[in-house]
């Protein structure tokens, strides 16, 4: 590899994204003069990223080369590094699976949905495998845990799954009143599946800060706070699973780390304030109406030669680690990030080394090494991570196999499904439907 990138984007029509990794390229000297490739089946967004990337550099007087295709393989062949944020079938697709799946009593719908980015994911890695042995996959798109071990233990690409789910640290040390640039942290477990194993400040445990907050201030916060969006690290959820599993859930963890918090929008805005937290269909309406006003923005400054693309992309380092991973490998800079990489070595003890996990790894030219983890509390595995490893596994052997037994195992094991005859009525729908193309083999 040289010190310039060659980067293919799949799913580059997500603007947001990609224009931000198009910034983060611009303002990395270590990596001037690098290509990308956009991909995306959407050409009428292609077009738009394509155009923004074009404006961003020409506003920067940056050195950047851009193509763009609607094929796979083009953003494959010849790349170092190729980036997989793919949606397959867009949130419309998503959207129609959940709603099909609350006809039959599953609120807020499946996973059903990542059976098909399973089964694309691997489609991708399989052409890296034999069109670009030598590039890195970095694995953005959900689901990262289940995606990354599926790819790592059927081909021998090498991938590397990305998140930016741990900074939400940050988010703690916010509400306690303590300036970021005062505390540290280290997260370990599965992909939105972490936990806070160190906290601290200036060097000196911070749990008790969190504790103290608990105990005196957290109630009054939960009555007044009014968040815009919406409260995830530090709400009555995240709190009521630090006090039974002994450690704080981080990021995404706190969605997804206990069912009874999920099971109805009452029980949500219980747990997650007025607007029932990400997920509810309060929170997630909100989502997709700022995300396509989003959309909307970026278009209009492609449209406008009056608006200036780096007014919205401003020319600084984001908090992404994309582009600086890239530059630690292309240039052999070592440094530590928080990466999903199969468990080889015994990470974190306690699971197979087949197994995808999220840790600390230092990133070389050489590739990636995971930083030996203490082994988690035992009421952690056995509570929490060791079921939602047996979880992992059925979606694997599902989208792996793709029989009908396999699809209705993963839906008999939603803590949703009631019976099996509700399953099974869901199930052959959504086989039925045209726009699933991930069916039965």
């Amino acid at each position: 590899m040289s010190n310039t990138a060659k980067i293919g984007i799949i799913g580059a029509g997500s603007a947001q994204f990609s224009a931000g990794i198009v910034r983060d390229l611009c303002v990395n000297k270590g990596l001037a003069g690098s290509h990308i490739c956009f991909m995306d089946i959407d050409e009428k967004r292609l077009d738009k990223i394509h155009a923004l990337a074009l404006k961003i550099t020409s506003e920067l007087g940056v050195k950047l080369t851009f193509s763009k295709t609607v094929k796979p393989e083009e953003a494959i062949k010849g790349m170092d590094f190729v980036l997989n944020t793919a949606q397959i079938g867009g949130h419309s697709w998503t959207e129609a699976q959940r709603d099909m799946a609350e006809k039959y009593g599953y609120y807020r719908g499946t996973h059903i949905a990542n059976i098909s980015q399973m089964c694309f994911f691997l489609e991708i890695a399989k052409l890296i495998e034999v069109i670009a042995p030598n590039a890195w996959l970095i694995q953005s798109a959900n689901p990262v845990f289940e995606g990354c071990t599926l790819m790592t233990r059927e081909t021998k690409t090498k991938v590397i799954g990305l998140c930016h789910g741990h900074y939400a640290y940050l988010e703690i040390a916010d509400v306690l009143g303590i300036p970021r640039n005062e505390v540290s942290a280290n997260m370990i477990g599965f992909n939105h599946w972490i936990w806070l194993t160190e906290f601290r400040r200036n060097g000196n445990d911070a749990y008790p800060v969190i504790d103290e907050w608990i105990k005196t201030k957290a109630e009054n916060y939960w009555k007044t706070h009014q968040p815009a969006f919406y409260d995830n690290q530090m709400s009555r959820a995240a709190v009521e699973q630090y006090q039974l599993y002994g450690l704080f859930p981080i990021g995404d963890t706190p969605r997804f780390g206990a069912w009874w918090q999920n099971n109805s929008i009452e029980s949500k805005q219980k747990y997650f304030g007025h607007l029932g937290g990400f997920d509810s269909e309060v929170g997630w309406k909100q989502y997709l109406d700022d995300m396509s006003a989003a959309v909307e923005k970026i278009e209009k400054v492609v449209d406008d030669p009056v608006i200036k693309a780096t007014d919205i992309f401003k020319p600084e380092p984001s908090s992404e680690q994309i582009v600086p991973i890239i530059n630690s490998m292309l240039n052999d800079k070592p440094a530590v990030y928080q990466v999903n990489i199969p468990n080889r070595g015994g990470i974190i003890h306690g699971f197979p080394e087949d197994l995808v996990i999220e840790c600390r790894g230092v990133v070389t030219g050489g590739g990636v090494s995971g930083l030996m983890e203490p082994p988690l509390p035992e009421k952690i595995m056995s509570g929490v991570m060791i079921p939602r490893w047996a979880d992992a596994e059925s979606l694997i052997h599902a989208a792996k196999s793709r029989t009908y037994d396999a699809f209705l195992a993963f839906i008999l094991q939603d803590r949703k499904t009631h019976s099996i005859e509700q399953a099974e009525a869901f199930l052959k729908e959504w086989l039925k439907d045209p726009r699933n193309k991930y069916g039965i083999k």
